[in-house]
């Protein structure tokens, strides 16, 4: 490659975060923490307590201030909700919407809704992932309705 430069793998990144910018990151990061309602509980941060939301995470690392005070229990459940929420934003901001349709409806986790939600906020505002997001929002509720 004569005249660019490719940029070596960070360590301790999971593919998913090598693969979209820091802003996708961070947000997922925080709004996965506020999901969990860590600002609320466990942040050292008297301001991220009172408001129940993240409001500092670390420059070099992007975690949330309160993503960094869990057991390690609590760490690999936190971890496990990132992770997939990781691969559904990056699904949802590619526009690949046939992985996000196979993430969320095939066989997804328990806590695929609350991946939605934290991917829906995630997502710079009017972005077209929103529209895959409520797409699968309809397929589930008509699939509800069709159990019943």
């Amino acid at each position: 490659m004569a005249g660019s430069e490719a940029k070596a793998p960070k360590a301790g990144m999971s593919d998913w975060e090598r693969r979209i910018d820091d802003y996708g990151r961070l947000a997922l990061r925080v709004r996965t923490a506020e999901m969990l309602g860590l600002p609320a509980r466990v942040c050292g941060m008297r301001s991220c307590r009172r408001k129940r939301s993240c409001g500092f995470a670390f420059i070099a690392t992007r975690l949330p201030v309160c993503s960094t005070m869990l057991t390690e229990e609590q760490r690999k459940a936190h971890d496990e909700l990132l992770d997939f929420a990781g691969r559904v934003y990056e699904a949802a901001h590619s526009g690949h919407f046939g992985n996000l349709y196979r993430l969320l409806l095939q066989n997804p986790p328990e806590y695929h809704r609350s991946v939605i939600e934290i991917v829906r906020h995630a997502l710079p505002s009017g972005h077209s992932g929103h529209g895959g997001l409520d797409a699968i929002r309809r397929i589930e509720a008509q699939r509800l309705v069709g159990t019943i």
